[in-house]
């Protein structure tokens, strides 16, 4: 009976682990199935991680740094996914971004920002992102550029072509009755992202790449993205988005997202960095959870078996046959 008795102490053991490796293998196969769905993609990954714990602190951080419009992106988030936040808490958010609540502050950082193009805090890449949406942002930023040549400075070229494109852009707009604004504003996009530092050297050389090869369809497409990706879910969740972009598939990936996620893309990003866009560290976990499920399941099969084989084996084991005795007569 001890064979019996061990098969069933595995069975059992197999089948208490699967409640662990099912459901994990599972959810591992679910985020490789929508590597191709940025919104999908990202709804997957937050499961489990934006608990009200969670929640809380990125809400109580945002409004210690005077990010209202960060904690407001983590409230509309947690409404979306059922996560309880206080009304204590939502009380401090609205505070926050109440109209004029930080307007006398940022007014100045605005102003400097829509007329020079450069911005420290938020109001500043504010201002100059709106000076972008006019020629005026184009014409201020290749004045710019052509004086760091004049005095032997470097020149960003990334801005100057930029620039290049936006007046042709503003251009267009105006002639076709706002038709590309998707497109003006994606420039616009673009350039407040290379100010703040976010457009990677990969992602500008593949810009660049596209502007001397004519790829203009492929431009077109990527900027229109960015444009619409800053239109959805705002500038400061499209520029955290693009710290992690690095192509025009990346841009679309950003610009689906934003269009499925609104005013909750800044909290996704914050929540889950990378993992918002593109798989991450679960093409391991899958084939860890995968090998775990199949070793798990002939397991369940194999110390199935050997117990079955211990219960019946009494019914077929052979008798000896008995020896007769034979006497002389």
């Amino acid at each position: 009976m001890y064979r019996f008795f061990a098969a069933f102490g595995f069975l059992l053991a197999f089948a208490g682990a699967a409640h662990w490796v099912v459901p994990a293998s599972r959810h591992a196969f679910a985020l490789v199935s929508a590597q191709d769905d940025a919104s999908r993609l990202a709804e997957l990954q937050l499961a489990g991680v934006l608990t009200p714990e969670r929640t809380a602190v990125e809400i109580d951080a945002a409004l210690a740094e005077d990010d209202g419009e960060l904690a407001a992106s983590f409230i509309e988030l947690a409404d979306a996914r059922g996560v309880a936040v206080t009304a204590e808490r939502r009380a401090r958010v609205a505070l926050a971004n109440a109209p004029g609540a930080s307007l006398a502050r940022g007014a100045g950082s605005f102003g400097h920002g829509f007329l020079t193009g450069q911005g420290e805090d938020l109001a500043g890449l504010a201002g100059a992102t709106m000076g972008d949406l006019t020629v005026w942002g184009d014409v201020r930023d290749l004045g710019r550029e052509a004086a760091n040549w004049a005095r032997g400075e470097p020149v960003d070229q990334f801005m100057v072509n930029l620039a290049g494109i936006g007046i042709v852009a503003t251009g267009a707009t105006y002639a076709a009755f706002g038709a590309p604004l998707t497109f003006r504003a994606g420039i616009s996009v673009l350039k407040g992202a290379r100010r703040a530092g976010v457009v990677g050297g990969r992602f500008a050389g593949n810009i660049t790449a596209a502007l001397r090869g004519g790829a203009k369809a492929q431009l077109a497409a990527l900027v229109g993205d960015l444009g619409t990706a800053g239109s959805k879910a705002g500038t400061r969740a499209t520029f955290a988005g693009l710290r992690h972009v690095d192509d025009a598939a990346g841009a679309a990936r950003l610009s689906v997202l934003a269009q499925a996620k609104g005013g909750k893309t800044l909290a996704i990003f914050k929540t889950l960095g990378r993992g918002a866009l593109f798989l991450t560290e679960a093409l391991a976990k899958l084939a860890f959870w995968v090998m775990a499920g199949v070793l798990n399941l002939f397991g369940l099969i194999a110390s199935f078996n050997s117990m079955m084989v211990a219960m019946l084996r009494p019914m077929w084991k052979k008798k000896k046959p008995r020896r007769r005795l034979f006497l002389p007569a």
